[in-house]
């Protein structure tokens, strides 16, 4: 059915009229929310105390219609307004079907949304300004809770391109569709909780240069893998500060939680981030830093998550010469199963082109994990600027041996910035300083293939401490368990080399001041190896168990 007319055009005089109505017979805070109206008759002054409740009105009784068809939008938007213009209110929805276009929250204003109720956005492109459903602008306290829904109706905007069997790029060419679901531009104090968003156009929430974030127990909800559409991320935090997300169920057909600093932020800073407790699936990355990085990155932690049917775990991205600075990343599980090409860990760092600056990673801690997937961890500095102060530890991996990928036995360097499905299958690090890998297992599937070579491979690396490492060659492969290239300082303790394996080490030119002490490792065949140039002089070894 085509949407029907607006109607019951609302002024000043009817929307008290409805605040008084609606206030009378539903109250969400303690105490009635009708105290915190002052309405003498007709008078068109109101004032809400700043020590009492703000009022809450059913937006039914102002005109708006929930049947699915009637378009909302000029009546939302009024309400909205009015409500702000006089210190602002809860709107409140009841059971029923809401379509609307564009609208724009502002100072003070809640939107309530009950079980039940649903607001859905427009098919139609005539009806969304600031290219998107939900806006708002330098408001402060804004929110939306509840236990509705907000529907996208994204499907609408690509179905009939998908029925061409076109692929991603074409169809992202030849449609149109709001560019995000909902945008947050400068706000102060922006509330998202217990509602879910589904059916997201694009992007589902994109809070830029806001202060004070609280996004908890929201779910969305959009399509993934068959029903996917092109860069349905989750939440897009674009040069946001003091952000708490937390306790959410996101699925979606892009990376579900994503801190960026774009070109459109002012800011150019993103900082006091917590993610927690949050349940995560998507066809690309659960947690991811980039890969817009036009700023600073400071103090940042995403803690307790588990990530499943996913294309990847955690990434880490610089690439337009920002700053990351202080990320804390702990008790996450990452299951990248699905299509057995997925990857735990991804840290890159290079330039989008020859003119951006270089940019900075440094002080990651990364701990307390279980990945499983075709791909372990794979980390990419840059020659001319080092990753620093990297820590991982105690991470339990699982190949499953679903990849194939020719970029295995020598990663090209720069390797792509998307390059997290056809990453080499080990654990992989590059041009990184005072890099320290503790307590971490790798394990190979049971049908193993000669093709995944090494457990874990350190290449120019200075300063490295291996700790608590368990993990060999894959069976029949000629490389060794652990292989350093140009490594300047490793300290190597307390590991084991599991049964089956060959030579622990290799150690190859430009390798230095290689300390091994304290590590059992009788069930393998040979100690190390060294490569040409590589002095015997610069092995330290002591106190080990050594191969029989």
């Amino acid at each position: 059915m085509e949407p029907k007319n607006e109607k019951n055009k609302i002024d000043r005089r009817n929307f008290l009229n409805g605040v008084s109505a609606a206030a009378a017979g539903f109250t969400l805070l303690p105490g009635n929310a009708a105290k915190g109206i002052a309405i003498n008759g007709h008078n068109d002054s109101w004032t809400a105390p700043s020590d009492k409740p703000l009022p809450v009105f059913n937006v039914c009784n102002s005109g708006l219609v929930g049947d699915g068809v009637t378009m909302n939008t000029t009546l939302f938007q009024t309400l909205i307004d009015t409500a702000s213009k006089n210190g602002g209110g809860t709107l409140f929805f009841p059971p029923g079907e809401f379509l609307t276009g564009t609208f724009q929250i502002k100072d003070n204003v809640n939107i309530y949304l009950s079980p039940g109720a649903t607001i859905w956005g427009s098919k139609n492109r005539s009806d969304y300004s600031h290219g998107c459903l939900v806006y708002a602008e330098d408001a402060k306290n804004i929110s939306i809770t509840g236990m509705g829904i907000i529907n996208g109706n994204g499907k609408s905007f690509w179905e009939d391109l998908k029925k061409q069997k076109l692929s991603e790029d074409q169809i992202v060419r030849q449609m149109w569709r709001p560019g995000n679901m909902m945008t947050f531009v400068r706000c102060n104090n922006l509330i998202l909780d217990s509602i879910t968003v589904a059916n997201s156009p694009a992007w589902t929430i994109r809070p830029i240069d806001c202060e004070r974030v609280t996004i908890n127990g929201i779910s969305i909800l959009n399509g993934i893998y068959e029903e996917d559409g092109p860069n349905t991320d989750g939440i897009n935090p674009d040069g946001c500060s003091r952000v708490m997300i937390s306790d959410c169920y996101i699925q979606c057909g892009d990376d579900c939680i994503v801190l960026k600093i774009t070109e459109l932020s002012k800011t150019k800073v993103c900082r006091d981030v917590v993610v927690t407790n949050c349940v995560l699936t998507t066809t690309e990355t659960g947690l991811k830093i980039g890969t817009e990085t036009y700023g600073e990155f400071r103090n940042v932690t995403f803690s307790n998550c588990s990530i499943h049917d996913s294309g990847g775990g955690f990434g880490l991205l610089m690439r337009d010469g920002g700053l990351i600075d202080g990320v804390v990343v702990s008790n996450i599980t990452v299951d990248c199963n699905r299509y057995k090409n997925g990857q735990g860990i991804y840290i890159w760092s290079h330039k989008r082109t020859d003119a951006t600056p270089w940019g900075m990673i440094r002080n990651v801690i990364i701990s307390d994990m279980t990945i499983t997937g075709g791909g372990g961890i794979f980390i990419d500095g840059a020659m001319e600027r080092h990753i620093e102060g990297l820590t991982l530890e105690n991470i339990r991996i699982n190949i499953t041996g679903g990849r194939n990928t020719k970029n295995h036995e020598n990663p090209p360097h720069p390797f792509t910035v998307f390059g997290h499905r056809v990453a080499p299958y080990d654990i992989f690090c590059r041009y990184v300083n005072d890099l320290k890998l503790r307590n971490i297992h790798l394990i190979w599937p049971e049908s193993e293939d000669a093709k995944l070579g090494s457990a874990l491979r350190c290449w120019a690396v200075k300063d490295l401490e291996l700790a608590g490492f368990i993990g060999r060659q894959s069976l029949q492969s000629n490389t060794p368990a652990i292989w350093l290239r140009d490594v300047n300082g490793a300290f190597i303790h307390d590991c084991r080399a599991p049964e089956g394996t060959g030579t622990v080490l290799q150690i190859d030119e430009g390798s230095k001041r290689v300390s091994l002490m304290g590590n059992e490792f009788s069930q393998a065949k040979k100690l190390y190896a060294l490569g040409t140039g590589v002095d015997a002089k610069e092995i330290f070894e002591t106190g080990n168990h050594l191969p029989k």
